[in-house]
């Protein structure tokens, strides 16, 4: 038989340690240190984001992650401008954002900005080099590197000698479409092959330029993603212009793009992991708004891939992340 005494203290222990439970669970004996919430304004170059799609998965995995509050905005203006890109991040500043990662319109103005302290919150770059001289975080592609290493892969299936057309989009040439047709263009006339660069600004030129094709095998190579969909667009349209092309090569992993390249309209891509670059973008803006930040600068990789290449587990999981 259990005594009243002993009866007595059982209840009191129960009664400590339903006491101490709620204590716990309220958090009035172990606090959880509040963590601070950063907004980063994430400001690209262009009025679409057709071409960040895995940049957000990433993007956003991060901000889940990290607790950090992300917004994505683009420019307004039609054809964007650099200034127009200065005045929005301005606006974010004044809104209260803590910090930026920026997709530049003009990287050589971007830098000067950034030297000249015109840009005073924290902010990563993301470009095709490391800011100079400053103390901005920055993840860049080599798209000069990128080209080259495409040239290589052409000249796997076309014949030296044949001509290759580098096509630039109609609007003012990026620093990453100049690096990547420069890259190519170098490569391929070093082993004999007829560079020539054309710049369709409508409908009417891009067919003038198709139409005008050497009869014999032609390559061409899109400068920008946008000018491959136009490219893939008007040869699925074009069933003889299609015959008299050897292959039709660019960069980018947009939906479209990737429907191509499975179709075979598209000969072969070069690709990076825009995932991961979207992941370490906003974790390297918190690691500066930490100040923790141990790596101030980043180069992403660059992959080319056929249509074989789609269903490989790599550039599977590379290409279509799951959220």
């Amino acid at each position: 038989m259990i005594g009243r005494k002993s009866k007595v203290f059982i209840f009191l222990y129960l009664i400590f340690l339903v006491v101490l439970f709620l204590m716990c669970s309220t958090d009035l004996i172990i606090r959880e240190p509040e963590k601070e919430i950063y907004k980063v304004a994430v400001i690209i170059e262009d009025v679409r984001d057709d071409n960040y799609g895995n940049f957000r998965k990433g993007m956003d995995q991060a901000a889940i992650e990290l607790n950090a509050d992300v917004r994505f905005i683009t420019l307004y203006e039609e054809k964007p401008n650099a200034e127009g890109q200065m005045e929005l991040i301005d606006r974010e500043g004044q809104d209260g954002v803590d910090g930026l990662i920026v997709a530049p319109v003009d990287e050589r103005r971007m830098t000067e900005a950034l030297q000249e302290n015109r840009v005073t919150l924290p902010a990563v770059i993301l470009g095709t080099e490391p800011v100079k001289e400053t103390e901005t975080g920055s993840i860049t592609i080599d798209y000069r590197e990128m080209g080259r290493g495409l040239a290589e892969k052409i000249k796997e299936r076309a014949p030296e000698g044949s001509t290759v057309l580098l096509v630039e989009g109609a609007c003012k040439i990026s620093g990453a479409e100049s690096g990547f047709l420069t890259g190519a263009a170098e490569v391929l006339e070093e082993n004999g092959y007829r560079c020539n660069f054309e710049r369709p600004e409508s409908e009417e030129t891009y067919r003038e330029m198709l139409e005008g094709l050497p009869e014999q095998g032609c390559v061409l190579v899109a400068g920008s993603p946008e000018t491959l969909t136009e490219i893939a667009g008007f040869l699925e349209e074009d069933a003889e212009g299609c015959d008299r092309i050897a292959g039709v090569y660019g960069r980018g992993n947009t939906p479209s793009i990737l429907n191509d390249l499975d179709s075979g309209l598209i000969t072969g891509l070069c690709v990076t992991d825009e995932f991961s670059r979207g992941y370490f973008s906003v974790l390297m803006a918190v690691k500066e708004l930490e100040k923790a930040g141990d790596t101030k600068s980043m180069v992403m990789d660059s992959y080319y891939i056929e249509k074989k290449d789609l269903r490989e587990p790599k550039y599977e999981k590379m290409l279509f992340p799951v959220e």
